[in-house]
């Protein structure tokens, strides 16, 4: 059985990450590359978690 999640996923979409934490697209992309954040998509559409990137950005994560 799946373990629940502690903590729920706040997803916006991709541009708007940019335009909030002020980063490229490329940057995000490398991010999700190394495994730091994952992007998740719904048709053409690509969502990204604000808990994830806050993580990130911080060092709270660890980089594959």
């Amino acid at each position: 059985m799946a373990e629940p999640n502690t903590k729920s996923k706040n997803l916006i979409r991709l541009t708007d990450a940019i335009q909030r934490y002020s980063l490229s697209r490329s940057t995000f992309d490398r991010a999700v590359k190394r495994g730091a954040i994952t992007k998740h998509t719904v048709g053409r559409a690509a969502f990204v978690d604000t808990h994830q990137i806050d993580a990130w950005i911080t060092g709270e994560t660890q980089s594959v």
